[in-house]
């Protein structure tokens, strides 16, 4: 992993633990939060156990694409997610790692984010949308699980 900035983001989610890691860990629901308002993704490959692989493709509203790729590092359902991140195309040395931590809280989930190895110049960008992303995690895992 190379060196880099720690961002670090909290969201009190109203869904259980169950739900937010069935939403982090299905290709098809994972497909439908990931990524900013007017942007699309798809799931490449997603194998949720130890070793196994995330790819996916966000087409953003510009036009531009962002493919990441990361291997999965660790998973304790329903309360934990660890899996490294890079951009599809960059090589080993510009991998990072990316920690979903998921606990009981009231009658629903604290989600505690930490992505470790962001570069320095990353970090506003990145800070931002993992904050935005997961404040579309949590409008998509309620409605998830209000409809189940």
């Amino acid at each position: 992993m190379s060196p880099g900035a720690i961002v670090k983001v909290v969201r009190s989610i109203p869904a259980s633990p169950e739900t937010v890691f069935r939403a982090i860990t299905t290709p098809e629901l994972f497909a439908r939060w990931m990524g900013p308002d007017g942007s699309s993704t798809r799931v490449d490959e997603m194998d949720p156990v130890v070793g196994g692989i995330l790819a996916f493709t966000v087409s953003m509203p510009d036009g531009s694409e962002a493919a990441l790729r990361g291997v999965y590092r660790d998973l304790d359902p329903p309360h934990r997610i660890v899996h490294t991140w890079a951009d599809a195309g960059d090589g080993v040395a510009d991998v990072s790692t990316v920690t979903y931590e998921l606990a009981p809280e009231g009658a629903g989930t604290r989600l505690v984010l930490t992505h470790v190895g962001v570069p320095p110049e990353d970090l506003e960008r990145v800070d931002g949308g993992w904050g935005h992303v997961l404040d579309n995690l949590a409008t998509f895992a309620v409605e998830l699980e209000t409809t189940a």
